[in-house]
């Protein structure tokens, strides 16, 4: 496996610890993750704002790396491209026919990495907190090609440590433009790290599935999404929407 960026293991060795205290971080489900060396799609609902939730990530896990996979769209952007980059991260195919063996994200799974999915695409103002958001069906075509687990994490607390109250969200862009400065707050937060799923198990048959197969990804992803909504219930009351948050364009 590659070695973790210098920016990476700055975030997991100086700000992780501080990210614990401050958000008296619980994390349960450790026993979930695979052994070092192998791989597999962390499935993460996207909550809260200024990458809070990914901070909470990299503390929960401690000494793992977790290899996160930004949207498509931020690759576009040249800082934003390179910077992201420099932490380590990958980018989302942006079409579900885009996906084959040798994409980023399938040779980092196959490699040992644990790559960290947002199946919405983007993450929620407050007004939206708690609500599950149609999934893309990437995650799970990723994971089938790669031949590694998908592990569904459930973040409860960002969504209040680091909200959003009032601006704008851009339609087809995992970007929302705050009429206040983001506030982080210090709100309990839990990340739960659910039994991992193969692929095979979320779709319904996976037996001569053809590649090119878009239904039957959606449907897996959507028993995933299902999934993570009855962890989520547990924690706060949650719903699901039949919206691609994505895709909306509005003010909050």
């Amino acid at each position: 496996m590659d070695t973790p960026s210098q920016i990476y293991t700055f975030l997991q060795k100086q700000v992780a610890p501080f990210v614990r205290h401050y958000s008296r971080l619980q994390v349960t489900g450790l026993e979930n993750l695979p052994l070092s060396g192998n791989g597999a799609i962390i499935a993460c609902n996207h909550s809260g704002s200024f990458w809070w939730d990914a901070l909470c990530l990299i503390a929960a896990f401690d000494d793992r790396p977790v290899n996160f996979v930004a949207h498509h769209w931020d690759a576009k952007i040249g800082v934003m491209k390179q910077f992201l980059e420099r932490t380590g991260c990958g980018f989302l195919d942006e079409h579900l026919a885009d996906i084959n063996d040798n994409c980023s994200v399938v040779t980092g799974a196959k490699s040992g990495k644990l790559m960290c999915l947002y199946p919405e695409e983007s993450y929620h103002s407050f007004r939206h907190r708690y609500t599950l958001f149609k999934f893309s069906p990437h995650v799970i075509k990723y994971a089938r090609l790669a031949q590694v687990p998908i592990i569904p994490v459930t973040i409860i607390g960002a969504e209040e440590a680091a909200a959003t109250f009032a601006g704008l969200k851009l339609k087809s862009v995992p970007l929302h433009i705050p009429f206040h400065l983001p506030l982080i707050l210090p709100f309990k937060v839990t990340v739960d790290i659910g039994k991992p799923f193969e692929y095979h198990e979320l779709l319904e048959s996976a037996n001569g599935m053809a590649d090119d197969d878009v239904l039957q990804y959606e449907k897996a992803a959507e028993q995933l999404r299902q999934q993570m909504h009855q962890t989520m219930s547990q924690y706060r009351p949650s719903r699901l929407s039949d919206e691609k948050y994505i895709d909306r364009q509005s003010f909050f």
